[in-house]
């Protein structure tokens, strides 16, 4: 990564095999994402939201789908308020901490893990939650794997962000060391019976760049996966206004596409941010429906609301994946 010592950065290769499987609630101008079943059904989270608070009374009827622009029917429907969509597997992602670096990574997290607490007493009954991490010397470890003792999560990260490391490259073997996490994620949410919807939260500062060409072809490996991400970054973290010629913000711009939100809280306000991703999961709505052809190119996917409804929930504002890649289930 150019100018600053962060790791979101130059992702090359082709890296086929980085499939997390879950749907995505994003603005509609977010990008594609590949959705691998068996029964080649592809799934569309949706969230609606009215003053920032989540809808829970729609039903299938009130909304539309279409796929590259064409009227697709919807054939399944679940709602998160009555615990029909899949559970969570909810990762906390942190970045090693190094000499200086503080308020630009995760840093800012250390000594305050403990203000989450009240957040992750709100997981569901069935959701879990897991710790990892990745480093620019390369370090790419899963720190706890997906547990229903959320009392764990804390002194995970914390044990991580104990020590600090001082790597002599920042380029890539931190990138290596990203795609590494993200993959046994992967690993670890396929091997789960029955497979959870995987989250990816960065508690990252993100004081990062990358050319933009580089940032986009990062994003087209991460568009073979169905994986939500969101991000909470410390308001004292320093913004990268701008950065010429450069994506700046990567880990910004790779949550964006990926379908989630970045939020920013104070320490004492940690436990609000992490509580709003998880209204927002808890009351999806997940709608499936089956692609007229597989033909493994990147499809439009709109989602809105009926004409009947719209009158009605005129504030509402969907948010939902912007399209997908229709392949044969594996």
């Amino acid at each position: 990564m150019k100018h600053q010592p962060s790791l979101l950065t130059r992702f090359r290769g082709r890296h086929s095999a980085l499939t997390l499987v879950l749907s995505i609630s994003v603005f509609s101008q977010q990008p594609e994402i590949v959705f691998h079943s068996t029964s080649n059904l592809v799934l569309v989270d949706v969230v609606a939201l009215q003053n920032g608070l989540p809808v829970k009374t729609l039903r299938q009827n009130d909304f539309q789908l279409f796929d590259n622009d064409r009227p697709v029917p919807i054939k399944t429907f679940d709602r998160g308020a009555e615990a029909a969509t899949r559970p969570l597997a909810l990762w906390m992602v942190v970045q090693c901490r190094m000499a200086g670096w503080d308020n630009q990574g995760s840093g800012l997290f250390a000594g305050e893990m403990h203000r989450f607490a009240s957040a992750l007493e709100k997981l569901n009954p069935h959701d879990s939650v897991g710790v990892a991490h990745w480093c620019d010397s390369g370090d790419s470890i899963l720190d706890l794997p997906p547990t229903s003792r959320v009392e764990d999560v804390a002194p995970t990260v914390e044990k991580v962000l104990a020590e600090t490391s001082n790597p002599k490259n920042h380029n890539r073997p931190g990138e290596l060391a990203l795609q590494q996490t993200l993959q046994k994620i992967v690993d670890a949410t396929r091997s789960a019976k029955p497979e959870p919807l995987p989250v990816v939260i960065f508690l990252y500062g993100d004081y990062s760049g990358m050319p933009k060409s580089e940032a986009n072809h990062f994003i087209d490996e991460l568009l073979e996966t169905s994986a939500i991400a969101f991000g909470i970054r410390d308001t004292r973290s320093p913004h990268m206004w701008f950065l010429p010629g450069e994506q700046k913000e990567v880990a910004h711009y790779i949550v964006v596409q990926m379908g989630g939100q970045y939020l920013e809280a104070a320490p004492g306000n940690y436990a609000n941010a992490l509580s709003q991703i998880l209204d927002q999961l808890h009351f999806r709505y997940q709608l499936g429906f089956q692609p007229a052809t597989l033909d493994g190119k990147r499809h439009k996917l709109t989602v809105k609301l009926a004409e009947p409804v719209r009158n009605e929930y005129k504030t509402v504002r969907l948010r939902h994946r912007a399209a997908y890649v229709p392949v044969a289930g594996k």
